[in-house]
């Protein structure tokens, strides 16, 4: 792995929201929030436990996306970027997505 590979992606900076989430995603945060290396996750009103509060995050490749998880757990996800739309797969499979929130 290159130094390079394991890095933050400049490109997750910013804020998504969730937009496409079957009932499997309802313990992945309403609204993420990626800084350089880290993010942060909100809940959405009628979530209580969210498994992404806030930690760390780095891109492995292209297609794999590595968070800490609120239980400190580095877990890899599959990920396809394309244009403001954040596509994530779970390891159980969950398929969701997150749409890039304008800057204001």
């Amino acid at each position: 792995m290159t130094e390079q590979s394991a890095s933050p992606a400049p490109e997750l900076v910013g804020s998504w929201r969730k937009v496409d989430a079957p009932e499997c995603a309802q313990r992945y945060p309403e609204v993420l929030t990626f800084a350089p290396g880290t993010y942060r996750g909100a809940a959405g009103a009628a979530q209580g436990f969210i498994s992404w509060d806030a930690g760390t995050y780095r891109l492995e490749d292209a297609g794999r996306l590595v968070l800490s998880t609120a239980s400190d757990e580095l877990v890899a996800y599959q990920m396809h970027l394309e244009g403001d739309v954040l596509q994530l797969v779970d390891p159980d499979g969950c398929r969701f997505s997150y749409q890039r929130v304008p800057a204001p």
